[in-house]
């Protein structure tokens, strides 16, 4: 269905049957929920701390074995985006996200699944990209800077060509690399 069918079909519902129809979704869908939560009582931070927790949880989990499944970190991420928070706090889950990969590659020495190994430089030209179009690069360079120093750090070759997406990304956007 598009959205103007589904435009078409709201404007033809009364407000009752618009209601109705919001409550019906609200029991029906947990997505829906959550934004509906959001919707009525934006907590941008809340949203944050959970995200940044289902990340951490694949990395750290409390108990049993490290999963690191890149694809419930991005989807966790992309949920949050759908919110609409503020750039800096998506910038920020993000950041936390590329950290969770290098902490956990670091503990199992850099023997990591091939999906982390294309999530990290992956994510990194992603994240800067994004920062830099939402003219927040400024802000986020302390945090930036302290990943590509513990990158710099590492002998892994995925540490080397996350080094080398930021050093081209640099480049590219005529910023002055982090020297090292």
């Amino acid at each position: 269905m598009s959205k103007t069918s589904l435009k078409k079909t709201l404007n033809s519902l009364t407000r009752d049957q618009i209601m109705e129809v919001v409550l019906d979704l609200y029991e029906a869908r947990k997505e829906a929920r959550e934004y509906l939560e959001y919707f009525i009582s934006p907590d941008e931070r809340g949203m944050a701390e959970k995200t940044i927790a289902t990340i951490s949880k694949e990395f750290s989990p409390t108990r049993g074995k490290a999963k690191a499944r890149t694809s419930v970190c991005r989807r966790a991420i992309k949920d949050f985006t759908r919110l609409h928070p503020s750039p800096r706090l998506i910038a920020s889950v993000r950041l936390h996200y590329i950290e969770e990969i290098i902490r956990y590659s670091i503990r199992l020495r850099w023997w990591i699944k091939e999906s982390l190994e294309k999530a990290l430089p992956n994510m990194l030209w992603d994240t800067l990209e994004y920062c830099f179009s939402n003219d927040i690069i400024d802000e986020m360079h302390p945090q930036i800077t302290d990943i590509i120093k513990t990158l710099e750090g590492c002998r892994a070759h995925t540490a080397k060509e996350a080094i080398e997406t930021y050093r081209h990304f640099c480049i590219e956007k005529g910023i002055t690399p982090v020297p090292g």
